[in-house]
């Protein structure tokens, strides 16, 4: 039995993992990639010999600068919401109001986009 051609071929669609990647690949928590800057790479080195196995480099180790902190507690921003903030009834009916009673329904959807398809079919001719 022969292989396929994308079995054959040089293109892979599994996903890109930094097992799979080149040795400069480090794909972290998009860390490594400063806006407008280069990609800086894994924060350090593997090591073959001596006691540590992995070595941090100072000059590749990512550092936040974040506001003092009594600029941040002086903020009207906060970073979650209450479990006690609710909506009032203006606020709900304004976000829910647009649904129907029970809920949106596969077919209500179905016919939606049936609905929105003819409509551009006409605004096309």
């Amino acid at each position: 039995m022969f292989s396929t051609v994308v079995r054959c071929s040089k293109a892979s669609r599994r996903p890109l993992t930094p097992k799979r990647g080149n040795k400069d690949y480090y794909k972290g928590t998009r860390q490594a990639f400063l806006p407008g800057g280069h990609r800086t790479g894994a924060p350090g080195k593997h090591v073959i010999g001596g006691k540590a196995k992995y070595r941090l480099l100072d000059e590749k180790v990512r550092v936040f600068v974040a506001p003092p902190v009594a600029e941040i507690e002086s903020s009207p921003l906060k970073p979650y919401v209450s479990r006690s903030v609710y909506l009032s009834k203006k606020e709900r009916q304004a976000v829910f109001g647009k649904l129907p009673a029970g809920g949106l329904q596969g077919a209500q959807l179905l016919e939606l986009a049936r609905k929105r398809m003819s409509e551009a079919v006409v605004k096309q001719t």
